[in-house]
């Protein structure tokens, strides 16, 4: 083979692998762009099969009415001391902070069901100053809410347990976490309701999964 054929040679494998290198680069870049477009990089949890439970006006209230919105989920009951007055606080700073609009919702389900029922849901909303049409208060049977609790959001929770702390009041045991929810009713995040830096982690992952498909 001669010199000239050689290099000619050489010149080809250049342009093949230059090329190859330009569509190596050109993938990876829409590869990258394609991940920002299609999803928040959030994991996703267990999926939430559709529950019905009843409002604080006493009006039947299905999970169905969250499709299409992001919403995040407390667990406390109206006459505890401890992890829920933090907690409502918290739903509360998020109420203010997520954008305005019906694309986002909170979401407050007893874990006692047995004495708390619509009207001392009202009362307790009130009381909190939870004025934000956005934010549910629920209640049902026990079963139903242990079923949700659960079964559902893989939390622990032990609705209208009879039990009693020395002060006469319920002595139930509940998680202080709150749930990020996206707008296919999939679990999106876990958070400690008793930490302030969670309202601003919360509220960034929501915004982020309000982006998505």
């Amino acid at each position: 083979m001669s010199t000239e054929t050689t290099n000619d040679a050489i010149s080809r494998l250049r342009s093949v692998a230059l090329v190859g290198l330009v569509l190596a680069a050109g993938l990876a870049v829409w590869a990258a762009v394609s991940h920002r477009q299609e999803g928040s990089g959030l994991p996703k949890y267990s999926q939430l099969s559709v529950f019905q439970l009843t409002g604080q006006d006493g009006k039947p209230w299905s999970s169905a009415q969250m499709d299409g919105k992001v919403w995040i989920a407390s667990f406390v009951f109206t006459t505890c001391k401890n992890s829920c007055p933090m907690l409502s606080l918290q739903m509360k700073r998020l109420s203010s902070s997520l954008p305005l609009g019906d694309g986002f919702a909170l979401v407050s389900l007893t874990v006692d069901p047995v004495h708390d029922t619509p009207a001392r849901l009202r009362e307790y909303a009130k009381a909190i100053g939870a004025d934000d049409p956005r934010w549910v208060f629920l209640t049902g049977s026990k079963k139903d809410l242990k079923d949700v609790i659960m079964g559902g959001f893989k939390l622990t929770a032990e609705p209208g347990d009879k039990e009693r702390d020395e002060r006469g009041d319920p002595d139930i045991l509940h998680s202080s976490k709150l749930v990020l929810v996206d707008k296919h009713g999939q679990i999106r995040g876990y958070y400690d309701g008793l930490l302030g830096s969670s309202v601003e982690a919360i509220r960034r992952d929501a915004q982020r999964v309000a982006k998505e498909q």
